[in-house]
């Protein structure tokens, strides 16, 4: 009688057909339907014994899983290493333990295990960290741009704008020499009519980033006009010549500054022969 009774669920639950596993993608977002076993059964078709397995959904954003959701049971074969499932409700699962063809202990309502939860939550923490360590990243260039401000508080917002630029110019090969820090105090001091004692300068250059973006270069140039833009294109020119040789670091400086300020090849030049034959002529 059981045996009849199983064989009557059993057509009445396979009597759809199979549904084949999706995957879709687009505008860098995907999704991937993925059968996960859960427990052994009672049930076959066509293929051999079926396998009661989760039906979830993984969530990925560039090709890296952030998300993995639950939606049901399902039914399939070779221990749900299968693309192709039968869809199994919560009320055929309770029909089908009474009946005996599925574990009595398996629950109602699917539950993700830890572990599968984990293999589909790996981008979405590795997302999170990313984030954390931009952020991070950005205080700490925020405090140290607050540091420098700090230093320079006695100084009007253009010198201010104007050593800064030229501290940054400095630091961009990686190194800055004493006489370097000597001669940016006296460039900066010359142009602005600032006074700058010559810890702040080696301090404001100390705090200087090494390297920057586009918005670190429109940073620098926030608020100013056309001919102080001018000016602090000179004072840094003045760094980078000063050695006799501009390095590689030192041109990505250079023309990320002038793609910030919009400023061409050509005017870049003619301020840089400027900067050179001014050092050149005699006193």
């Amino acid at each position: 009688m059981r045996h009849f009774v199983s064989g009557l669920f059993m057509a009445i639950v396979l009597t759809s057909m199979a549904t084949q596993a999706d995957a879709r993608r687009g505008g860098g977002y995907g999704t991937a339907e993925q059968l996960v076993f859960v427990s052994p059964t009672e049930f076959e078709d066509e293929t051999g014994p079926l396998a009661l397995c989760h039906f979830v959904e993984t969530h990925s954003i560039i090709f890296v899983n952030v998300w993995r959701s639950l939606t049901g049971y399902a039914l399939a074969s070779n221990n749900c290493q299968s693309e192709q499932y039968y869809e199994f409700t919560a009320t055929e699962l309770e029909s089908a333990q009474a009946a005996g063809m599925i574990p009595a202990d398996v629950p109602l309502q699917p539950k993700l295990s830890m572990k599968s939860l984990a293999e589909g939550f790996w981008g979405f923490g590795l997302l999170i960290a990313v984030l954390a360590f931009a952020g991070f990243k950005l205080l700490a260039v925020q405090k140290r741009r607050g540091q420098r401000i700090a230093i320079m508080a006695d100084a009007t917002p253009a010198a201010q704008a104007i050593l800064d630029a030229m501290c940054h110019a400095a630091k961009a090969d990686g190194y800055i020499a004493p006489s370097e820090v000597a001669m940016i105090k006296q460039a900066a001091e010359e142009m602005t009519g600032t006074i700058f004692a010559m810890e702040d300068v080696k301090r404001m250059a100390d705090l200087a980033e090494e390297t920057l973006d586009l918005k670190g270069h429109k940073r620098l140039i926030n608020g100013r006009t056309k001919p102080e833009q001018l000016d602090m294109m000179r004072g840094v020119l003045m760094v980078v010549a000063a050695d006799g040789k501009l390095d590689g670091k030192e041109q990505v400086f250079v023309g990320g500054l002038a793609r910030a300020m919009g400023m061409d090849g050509g005017t870049v030049q003619s301020l840089m022969a400027e900067v050179v034959g001014g050092a050149a002529a005699p006193a």
